[in-house]
């Protein structure tokens, strides 16, 4: 039996007053959520029936909006969200659903009979589906209004552009490109709104990649980017990435597309995700920098919105991201000034792989290999091109052929770690 002691007086924390949806239902409503007043999202249980005092228990959890959104989307189960709170609320109902008492109860003292199966996920069809439909809450400063400057609207809403048509274009390896769709805000709040929409090549048909597994993996490598990235150590994409756990799940999906397309991975395909990540950060730190300077929002949500346009949060950008991601990333000029920076005074022989290269900049990006063993950095590259064209040149060879060459540079060594190789033509 449950130890209830010393009842709540007059608590509306545990009190569904909005969105109430009935998960399962079996005499009496089994699992269930909603929203209480203050906007908190409640996920509730039908618990035991008290035939003395002719009443229902209920289990109530109050939960974060990204696990909410987790729970709806079958990543958490109902035994996860208890077992990971410190308490949860009890209610006592009547039969007719008036509330007899409500009590806190620490999840230690719940006996084991009442601690939901492993299983107890959400039903099938109430599942949140992974989607390429993106919502962007604004909050904080005017936005909690529902009102904003145009121009820090526009601006958001061009960033946040950039940012998603960044994330897609690691797809044009699968010959998949994309149109990034806006759609209206719901009345009543403030969301921007993203669709991406996937266009295969038609020219690539017998190789087209299963939508599913390129939803999957846009989500996982968003997700990534947005929260597990700043978590890695310094010089993360500099060094062997492999040893991250959650860079691996993140790789192993983008592996997956290739697989589903019936497609053998290019040797340097991992090379291709680690500048995608690069470059969509970048992008996602001009978003966080952004929060902190204009005068309408200082809060930026990320989730999606189901067909009741109920938002489920992803979680909510750091506003401190690109100060936290930059030592992550590969070098950069602008943080120059702040690491120690060392310069080859003359030009040295250098052992480099190439994997990305512009033919008009002559800027891109190549694994730099410091001794005869296969350890390596990956570094930027910028040729000089002196009006000459790249063709033909040692640099694409190395791009076509997937072949190791030595070329003559300048290397710059940002605190120990090569960073960048400037060459000549």
């Amino acid at each position: 039996m449950l130890n209830l002691i010393g009842a709540l007086k007059n608590s509306e924390l545990p009190v569904i007053t909005s969105n109430y949806t009935v998960l399962h239902f079996d005499e009496y409503p089994i699992l269930f959520t909603g929203t209480n007043k203050f906007g908190n999202k409640i996920i509730g249980s039908f618990c035991d029936e008290d035939d003395d005092k002719n009443s229902l228990i209920y289990f109530i959890v109050i939960v974060s909006e990204k696990d909410y959104g987790y729970f709806y989307k079958k990543k958490l189960s109902y035994r996860d969200l208890i077992l990971n709170t410190k308490e949860i609320f009890v209610l006592e109902k009547t039969f007719n659903n008036t509330i007899i008492n409500s009590y806190l109860l620490p999840t230690s003292e719940i006996p084991t009979d009442y601690i939901p199966l492993e299983n107890s996920f959400i039903p099938e069809k109430f599942i949140v589906a992974e989607t390429l439909n993106y919502s962007f809450s604004l909050k904080g400063k005017l936005a909690d209004l529902h009102r904003g400057l145009v121009n820090d609207i526009n601006s958001m809403n061009l960033k946040i552009y950039d940012y998603l048509n960044e994330a897609s274009k690691t797809l044009a390896v699968f010959g998949i490109s994309s149109r990034i769709l806006s759609q209206p805000s719901q009345v009543g709040s403030y969301r921007l709104n993203f669709d991406i929409d996937i266009i295969p090549n038609p020219q690539l048909a017998f190789f087209e990649a299963k939508k599913e597994k390129v939803t999957d993996f846009l989500n996982l490598y968003l997700n990534y980017i947005s929260y597990k990235l700043p978590q890695e150590k310094n010089n993360f994409l500099n060094g062997n990435v492999d040893e991250s756990e959650n860079f691996s799940v993140v790789k192993d999906s983008f592996f997956e597309i290739f697989q589903s397309s019936n497609q053998e991975p290019d040797p340097k395909s991992a090379d291709v995700l680690i500048d995608g990540i690069n470059t969509t950060a970048e992008k996602l730190s001009d978003i966080s920098e952004f929060l902190k300077s204009n005068e309408s929002f200082d809060t930026l949500e990320v989730g999606v919105v189901d067909y009741k346009d109920q938002f489920f949060s992803n979680g909510i950008i750091d506003r401190d991201y690109k100060n936290i991601v930059e030592t992550k990333l590969l070098y950069s000029e602008s943080i120059a000034n702040d690491i120690k920076v060392v310069t080859d005074e003359t030009p040295k022989e250098y052992r480099i792989l190439v994997f990305s290269i512009n033919s008009e900049s002559g800027k891109g990006l190549a694994r730099l290999y410091t001794d005869s063993s296969e350890n390596f950095s990956r570094i930027r590259l910028a040729i000089n091109r002196n009006n000459k064209d790249l063709t033909h040149t040692i640099f694409t060879k190395s791009l076509n052929e997937d072949k190791v060459v030595t070329v003559s540079g300048i290397a710059t060594i940002v605190d120990g770690i090569y960073k960048k190789l400037e060459c000549y033509l």
